[in-house]
C-alpha cells in the first residue's frame, strides 16, 4: 500500500480539500485548493464538453487512463471517449432522436470551449484564454482516483490524456492560478508530474511524484483484482467505474482519523469496527457505462455485500405478471429478518440504542403494532408498486379523484398475516382510510385506491410478453428488484405527464417522443450482486 503525504483523504476527487493535518506542512489556503479543483475542472472540460459530440466521433486513440494510476489504487472512474466503432454508431442514432441533443451536436470543440468559459467566470480568470491555454494540449480521456494512504486513507488523483506535455503543464498552472490570490502563497502548489500520454495531478508535487512511481512499478489496468472485477461487468464501454476490496478499510482509516483530530471518543471506534465488520467479506466492485442494441445500458457488479445490503436471496415479486398494459413499475423483495438486521447496524453505526428504541416505541404506541416484526410481515417476501398507462394523466390533474387512478401495491407474502396488519393502519388513519381498497388472493394482498385496479393486480397479467418490458429487465425472472417504465404503453401518458410538468411547453414534449422504455432490475450469482440499467428509444 502506497504511504504518500498527509493528506485528508477525498473519495473520486469529489468536492474541494480539506485543510491539512499535520501541523508542520504548510497551511492550506485557497491558491492550492483551486489548483487542484481547477485541473480537475480541466478534466471536466475534457469529459462533458467533449462528451456529446465526443461520442459518436472517431476519436483519437491511446492507452486507457488505467495505465497511468497505480495498481493499488482503492476508486477509480474513467471516461473513455474513444469507444469501439459500434458504439459510436449506436450512439449516434440514439442522440440524434432528441432534438435538445441533435442540435447540439456541432464542433467538439465549440462545445468544450462553452464549458471552458464557465471557468473564466471566476473572479480574476478573464485573462485565460481557451485557444492557448487548453485546446493545444488537452486529450480525450479523463479519470479521477483514490489512491491509499497509510496515514488518512486515500489521496486523490485526477489523470488526463495530454497531446502535449509542455504545454499542459503551463495550461494546467494558469488556471491553478487564476481566481486565487496569491500574493502570499508559493507558485505551483498542486503536484504536475507525467506517465506516458498522461498528466498526473495531486495535491503536493512529492504526491505526484509517488504516484507516478507507483504507476511505473505497477498499474490499475494490469490488476488482476481490477481485471476480474471488470470482466464481471460484460463488455466494456465509455464510462468505467472500480472500487477494490481495501476501500472499506481506507474509508475505516478515514474515520479514524479525522476521529483522533476531532477528539473522538468510543462511539467513533465502534462504528469503525462495525463498519469493518460490515464489510469483512466485500470483494470490489465495477460497472461500465456503454451503448449497445439501440440501448444506453449501465451495468454493475459487487462481490461479496453484506446481507442488509441485498435482497432476498432468491427471485422477487414476479413482475412480469403485472397486466401487460402496466406504464410503471417498482418491485423488491425481502428476505426473512431483512429490517432487524438493517436497524441493528445502523444502530451499531450510530451508536445510539437508546434513540432507535424510542423510536420504536412511539410506533407502537401510535398503530398498536409490534416493530419492527409487523413491517417485515405486513412486506412479506417482496411488493410491487405500479401504475396503469390507462391512468389519465391530465384530468387527474385537473380533479383529482384518488378512486379513479389506476394504481396498487401488490405484496407477496400470507394474506392471513398481512391483511390484519393492514386493518390496524386504516384503523389508526380513520375514516379517509376507507378509500383504501385491500383484495387477497392465493399467497398475495393487492392494496389501491381503485377496486377495479386492485381486483386486476390478483390476476396473472402478460407484462412478461411485452418487448419493451423484456428488452429492459432481461433478467426478470431472476430479479431480487427491479424499476420498469414504459414510456410507449397507453395512449401518450408520457407526453400528458411531460404536458403536465412543463406547463404545456412543447420542447419537453418533443424530447420525451423518443423514450420507449427504462429498466432497472438486480439479482445474484453466487457471491456477486449484479445491477442492470437499460434505456431504449423508439
Amino acid at each position: 500500500m502506497s504511504t504518500h503525504g498527509p493528506t485528508q483523504p477525498e473519495y473520486l476527487g469529489a468536492g474541494g480539500t480539506p485543510p491539512e493535518l499535520d501541523e508542520t506542512a504548510p497551511k492550506p489556503a485557497r491558491a492550492r485548493r483551486t489548483g487542484l479543483v481547477a485541473a480537475a475542472a480541466v478534466a471536466v472540460v475534457a469529459a462533458v464538453g467533449a462528451g456529446t459530440y465526443g461520442m459518436v466521433q472517431l476519436l483519437s486513440g491511446g492507452s486507457s487512463a488505467a495505465t497511468a494510476v497505480p495498481a493499488d489504487a482503492v476508486a477509480y472512474v474513467s471516461l473513455n471517449l474513444d469507444p469501439t466503432a459500434s458504439q459510436k454508431i449506436e450512439a449516434f442514432k440514439i442522440l440524434r432522436k432528441f432534438p435538445a441533443i441533435k442540435k447540439e451536436l456541432g464542433s467538439r470543440d465549440d462545445i468544450r470551449q462553452a464549458v471552458f468559459e464557465e471557468i473564466r467566470k471566476d473572479d480574476g480568470c478573464a485573462d485565460l484564454d481557451y485557444a492557448k491555454d487548453v485546446e493545444p494540449w488537452i486529450g480525450d480521456r479523463v479519470a479521477v482516483a483514490a489512491v491509499p494512504d497509510s496515514k488518512h486513507g486515500a489521496a486523490p488523483l485526477v489523470v488526463l490524456q495530454v497531446t502535449d506535455q509542455e504545454k499542459a503543464k503551463a495550461g494546467a498552472r494558469a488556471i491553478e492560478s487564476c481566481g486565487s490570490d496569491t500574493s502570499d502563497q508559493e507558485p505551483g502548489r498542486t503536484g504536475i508530474t507525467f506517465v506516458g500520454d498522461y498528466m498526473l495531478l495531486a495535491e503536493t508535487q512529492q504526491e505526484a511524484d509517488a504516484f507516478a512511481k507507483d504507476a511505473e512499478a505497477g498499474t490499475l489496468a494490469d490488476s488482476d483484482e481490477f481485471t476480474a472485477a471488470m470482466e464481471r461487468t460484460g463488455d466494456p464501454g465509455i464510462v468505467t467505474m472500480y472500487v477494490s476490496k481495501d476501500a472499506p478499510r481506507a474509508l475505516a482509516t478515514a474515520i479514524a482519523q479525522d476521529s483522533s483530530v476531532a477528539g473522538g471518543d468510543n462511539g467513533t471506534r465502534d462504528q469503525i469496527d462495525q463498519l469493518e465488520k460490515t464489510f469483512k467479506d466485500f470483494g470490489g466492485a465495477a460497472g461500465v457505462v456503454r451503448v449497445r442494441d439501440g440501448a444506453v445500458e449501465a451495468e454493475f457488479a459487487a462481490q461479496g455485500l453484506p446481507s442488509t445490503m441485498g435482497g432476498g436471496t432468491g427471485a422477487g415479486p414476479d413482475t412480469g405478471t403485472l397486466p401487460g398494459t402496466t406504464a410503471a413499475a417498482f418491485s423488491v423483495a425481502f428476505r426473512e429478518g431483512w429490517l432487524e438486521d438493517y436497524l441493528g447496524q445502523l444502530n451499531a453505526m450510530s451508536g445510539s440504542q437508546d434513540s432507535l428504541d424510542d423510536m420504536l416505541a412511539e410506533g407502537e404506541r401510535a398503530t398498536g403494532l409490534q416493530l419492527p416484526e409487523d413491517v417485515e410481515t405486513l412486506l412479506g417476501d417482496g411488493i410491487t408498486v405500479s401504475v396503469d398507462a390507462s391512468a389519465d394523466i391530465e384530468s387527474f390533474m385537473s380533479s383529482p379523484d384518488p378512486s379513479q387512478l389506476p394504481a396498487g401495491i401488490r405484496i407477496q407474502g400470507d394474506p392471513d398475516k398481512i391483511v390484519p396488519i393492514i386493518d390496524k393502519l386504516k384503523a389508526v388513519a380513520g375514516p379517509d382510510a376507507e378509500m383504501v381498497k385491500v383484495a387477497s388472493g392465493d399467497g398475495q394482498v393487492a392494496v389501491g385506491l381503485s377496486q377495479a385496479y386492485v381486483d386486476t393486480l390478483l390476476k396473472k397479467g402478460n407484462l412478461s410478453s411485452v418487448s419493451a418490458f423484456d428488452a429492459v429487465v432481461p433478467q426478470a425472472d431472476r430479479a431480487t428488484g427491479s424499476l420498469y417504465v414504459n414510456f410507449d404503453a397507453g395512449d401518450g401518458w408520457a407526453e400528458q405527464l411531460a404536458d403536465a410538468l412543463s406547463d404545456g411547453d412543447a420542447a419537453a414534449r418533443s424530447n420525451i417522443a423518443p423514450l420507449d422504455a427504462l429498466g432497472v432490475s438486480g439479482w445474484s450469482d453466487g457471491d456477486v450482486e449484479h445491477g442492470l440499467l437499460r434505456l431504449t428509444t423508439d
